[in-house]
């Protein structure tokens, strides 16, 4: 038995060091448990219940069917703050009673966006303030006695003598110390009708029902604009005081402990700025869309959405396009930037499908453009004359006209796009947002008129090279998105209104003001005087001087008449009129080695054309004036005075020529015009009447005289045709219109 004892004690020993063993490792399990899971350690909820009610945007749902999701400045607060406790959060659609009555119950933990009301602390807790707002009062516009009131206590003078209907939410709490006694004890003259929320208010008053409430600015004007209800619903505009909002907890479900916590990390979510900026993503997106939904701004939108469409229409007509691609061309400036844009951002519904008028003034304006070209050439076909009429009045009447309205939405579109485009990204809460706002505004004002070239395989995209609309829109785009980044933290709909047309307003100054003055893009890369418009402009500079050589070719007698010069004079001049077109024909090849855009190779055109004049015009004049007709032969008077009148008149017209190239004033060369064309009638007369004394006295000096006369003929008819030139009056050969790669460098050579 003795010896039996001591094995017993070890097997005893053993299991006790086992079980010691097991309450160690639990013990372990306990401790860990309590570091890596604070909310099991202290016995915490690891989900938190609350209800939300469209109240936008401070709660709201977005997205439809499966991917529709609760979001909001309140909603997403709530998730960021319990979230760092390690909670869940789940929101179900409640009402505001239904939220109050469950924190009573512990049915619902929590409820955002409450005011401090004395009796609520019997059955909730009030965490600290995590922003302020404010209320103002809506009426009905048959009251127009309450827009006489300036003051809060105006107003509550006026309720408490006047017999009015106030709708009043139910369980729903009232910022004004003196709001709230009045409501919760009203005097016989308020008739109290409950309702559910903002929404039910709105239709209280605009059914008559009801002849004022109270709400907050931020989501009633938005409320308002969307039901169409602002010219029946007046907003009074007293400026109340901010009230602060709290979140309410059930006393039934969370703790004293857990409330400080909650507060010490809304404290912090304040001071790092990150309630601020939850704010902006929220609520500034709420302020631009009133603002950019209005009426007006819609209608100017459409209009610069129909610039972009009828130039569109212009582009397929001179390109040959048929109705479909028309229709194409019209349509991806004027909606395909926003299209790229959504796509880019990820918004779940493009926004042409939730506003289709853009794309129905589209086609619109397609359909109507196609029936006007397609009667127009019907005219053409059976009267040529009504056409040029139709064209005349255009040209001198409506084209000005046209032009300006085109520069004028030009302008209008890429400050509306701009605004547009910051806000969209800061409604999708692109972040950072002073890049993607920027990037968003030209995107939605440029991107359509790039993917236009595209399509039309333009190896010259004027908005990537000489136009200024996309710089245009990448400033206003930063100005804009950094003043809103900025703006204060209770902003207000007039403040951002305000703001939101300087920008407006300053971009279409901007660009109308470019437009008109035709500046070029100051921000192009290549050095600005080898520019090719800079190279034509200082081609029409050295123009004058080529016009002045050759008016040197002539000087005076000693009886005041035209002579030619001297022969070494003459060398001289036309060595140095070589000169000068050598050097204009090598900075016109220069010009054309350049790939240009239509309006420059117009221009080009026309330069080349009038230099290739200006040097078969001096050829005929040097060869005339060289060869001296008659050299040798005994000076007849018939051929001496017909000599002479050559010369009278060809210094003349190439005088005039001259003075109107160096003033350039258009009715200089209407008159060289009708000069040129009297000269040519006289001219056609002398030969005839010289030719027939010719016969009858078989003069040889006279004959050789006639024989040069083709070379004058020859001259008038080139300066002619130069005058038509710089009146645009004589078309200039151009290239296939359909393929432009093609058409310049057959043009160009």
């Amino acid at each position: 038995m003795f010896q039996a004892m001591p094995a017993l004690t070890i097997n005893s020993a053993y299991r006790a060091l086992q079980s010691c063993r097991l309450c160690f490792l639990i013990c372990l399990f306990v401790v860990f448990s309590g570091i890596l899971y604070p909310a099991f350690a202290q016995n915490q909820a690891h989900e938190l219940r609350s209800g939300w009610y469209p109240d936008e945007p401070y709660q709201m749902q977005a997205g439809t069917g499966t991917a529709a999701e609760v979001t909001g400045l309140d909603i997403q607060i709530a998730r960021e703050l319990f979230e760092q406790t390690g909670h869940r959060v789940t929101f179900e659609p409640m009402s505001w009673a239904e939220i109050l009555e469950g924190l009573k119950t512990g049915e619902t933990d929590f409820l955002m966006g409450a005011y401090y009301e004395e009796a609520r602390e019997e059955f909730a807790y009030f965490s600290k303030p995590y922003r302020t707002e404010r209320n103002e009062i809506y009426y009905h516009k048959s009251i127009d006695k309450l827009s006489s009131l300036n003051s809060v206590q105006e107003l509550l003078q006026f309720l408490q003598s006047e017999e009015l209907r106030i709708a009043v939410i139910e369980g729903h709490a009232y910022g004004s110390e003196e709001f709230r006694k009045l409501m919760q004890d009203p005097p016989p003259n308020l008739e109290l009708i409950t309702s559910q929320g903002y929404e039910e208010n709105l239709h209280l008053v605009v059914e008559g029902r009801v002849d004022l409430f109270v709400a907050n600015p931020i989501i009633m004007d938005r409320l308002t604009a969307r039901s169409q209800a602002s010219g029946l619903v007046q907003k009074l505009g007293i400026k109340s005081q901010e009230i602060p909002v709290h979140i309410l907890f059930s006393k039934k479900s969370i703790s004293r402990g857990q409330l400080e916590e909650f507060n010490s990390i809304l404290q912090d979510m304040q001071e790092q700025g990150r309630i601020s900026t939850l704010h902006r993503d929220f609520v500034l997106p709420a302020y631009l869309s009133i603002t950019t939904g209005q009426t007006w701004f819609a209608v100017l939108n459409l209009l610069g959405i129909a610039a972009f469409c009828t130039s569109g229409v212009l582009l397929a007509r001179k390109e040959r396009y048929n109705l479909f691609g028309a229709l194409v061309l019209a349509t991806l400036p004027a909606i395909g930037g926003g299209v790229l844009r959504d796509l880019f951002l990820g918004v779940d519904q493009v926004f042409v499908l939730e506003t289709p008028a853009y794309f129905l003034v589209a086609i619109a304006i397609v359909l109507a453009g196609f029936a006007i070209i397609r009667y127009y050439d019907f005219i053409h076909d059976r009267s040529g004359t009504l056409a040029k009429k139709i064209d005349a009045f255009i040209e001198n009447r409506l084209g000005s006209v046209f032009d300006r309205l085109f520069k004028f939405f030009d302008a209008w579109a890429v400050a509306s796009f701009t605004v547009i485009g910051v806000g969209v990204a800061l409604e999708m809460r692109a972040e950072p947002l002073w890049l993607w706002g920027p990037a968003m505004a030209v995107l939605t004002s440029s991107g359509g008129v790039i993917l236009r070239d595209i399509v039309r395989a333009d190896f010259n995209i004027e908005m990537l090279k000489q136009d200024t609309y996309a710089e245009i829109s990448i400033l206003g785009g930063i100005i804009y998105t950094c003043a809103l980044m900025y703006t204060p933290y209770e902003i207000s709909l007039g403040l951002i209104f305000y703001l939101t047309m300087f920008m407006v307003l300053l971009l279409f100054a901007l660009r109308f003001f470019i437009l008109w003055k035709g500046y070029m893009n100051p921000f192009q890369f290549g050095d600005i005087y080898t520019h090719p418009d800079t190279r034509l402009q200082q081609f029409r500079e050295k123009e004058p001087h080529l016009w002045k050589v050759v008016s040197g070719y002539y000087t005076e007698d000693d009886e005041s008449r035209a002579a030619p010069v001297h022969r070494s004079r003459l060398e001289e001049m036309h060595n140095r009129f070589l000169y000068l077109t050598g050097e204009l024909k090598e900075s016109l090849d220069q010009v054309a080695a350049e790939p240009l855009n239509e309006k420059t190779i117009n221009n080009y055109r026309q330069c080349n054309a009038r230099l290739e004049i200006a040097i078969s015009l001096e050829n005929n004049l040097y060869a005339f004036l060289e060869q001296k007709p008659g050299k040798g032969m005994q000076p007849s008077v018939d051929g001496s005075e017909l000599q002479q009148l050559m010369h009278e008149s060809l210094r003349t017209m190439i005088d005039t020529t001259a003075m109107a190239v160096e003033t350039g004033d258009v009715m200089d060369f209407t008159m060289l015009e009708g000069l040129t064309s009297q000269y040519r009638q006289r001219f056609d007369h002398l030969r005839d009447k010289y030719r027939g004394r010719q016969k009858e006295h078989d003069d040889a000096h006279l004959k050789a005289v006639l024989q040069s006369t083709h070379k004058v003929e020859r001259i008038i008819y080139l300066l002619s045709d130069y005058v038509k030139l710089r009146l645009d009056k004589k078309e200039i050969r151009a290239g296939s219109a359909t393929n432009r790669k093609a058409q310049q460098a057959h043009v160009l050579k």
